[in-house]
């Protein structure tokens, strides 16, 4: 075999390794888990998010340092502003939101990951608002039915 033939060999043996370990990186990014809570606040100054914990979480199992207790308040950093790939995005009824306009008490989803700066820290990619059963039946003009 040729010096050609082999340095370009080794050439694609390495492109494929790059790319396989590319590839890991980024499963390993967008697996994120699911918890459900209690809206507690938002904190502007350090970009940081309260909520009171109801079920723990489904998805990617997180490292027991930043792992969610249920009934224990947990905070997650966002990013409230940027690229769609780097902030946090807010859903309020499917429809996109403020951080700033969830209110106190609200039951939401943080999807959320192992913080890359900080390991000990969370950092919530995704924040979705659940409506109430009688948000639901407001919105959509639902009559309850009457028990005689």
């Amino acid at each position: 075999m040729s010096f050609l033939a082999r340095t370009t060999l080794l050439a694609l043996a390495c492109a494929g390794l790059l790319a396989a370990s590319a590839a890991v990186a980024a499963d390993e990014k967008a697996k994120s888990t699911q918890s459900e809570g209690k809206w507690v606040k938002f904190d502007a100054a350090a970009n940081t998010v309260t909520v009171k914990i109801t079920k723990e979480g489904k998805g990617a199992k997180p490292p027991a340092e930043v792992a969610v207790k249920k009934g224990r308040e947990a905070s997650f950093k966002v990013n409230p502003t940027g690229s769609v790939l780097s902030r946090t995005s807010v859903a309020i009824n499917g429809k996109k939101g403020e951080i700033s306009d969830i209110p106190e008490g609200k039951t939401v989803l943080v999807y959320w990951v192992q913080d890359e700066k900080d390991p000990k820290s969370r950092f919530a990619r995704k924040i979705d608002v659940i409506l109430s059963d009688e948000e639901l039946d407001a919105k959509y003009g639902v009559d309850k039915i009457e028990a005689d």
